[in-house]
C-alpha cells in the first residue's frame, strides 16, 4: 500500500467514511488533513493521530508501577 493517499483513498482507509465525515473529523482535530502543500494524506500521520486519541501512543504506553515501585521512586535520593 502507498503511504500517501488521495482523499478518497484515506476515506477508504479509515473505514469507508464519506468525504463529509472526513472534513468533520478534520475540523474537530481528529485527523490531520493533507500533507502541507499537497492534496495527499499520510497514512502514518492518521494512524498516529488515532493512536493518540485511543491512548495507544508510546507516551501513554508507560508501564504501570507497583505500589512498591512507586514508593521506591518517590523516596529515591
Amino acid at each position: 500500500m502507498t503511504r500517501l493517499l488521495t482523499k478518497d483513498g484515506i476515506c477508504a482507509y479509515l473505514g469507508e467514511i464519506s468525504a463529509a465525515t472526513y472534513d468533520n473529523w478534520h475540523q474537530r482535530g481528529i485527523v490531520p488533513g493533507p500533507v502541507p502543500g499537497t492534496t495527499r494524506y499520510d497514512i502514518r500521520a492518521h494512524d498516529a493521530a488515532l493512536d493518540r486519541i485511543a491512548g495507544l501512543d508510546k507516551a501513554a504506553a508507560k508501564p504501570k508501577l507497583s505500589p512498591l515501585e512507586e514508593w521506591e521512586q518517590s523516596h529515591a535520593a
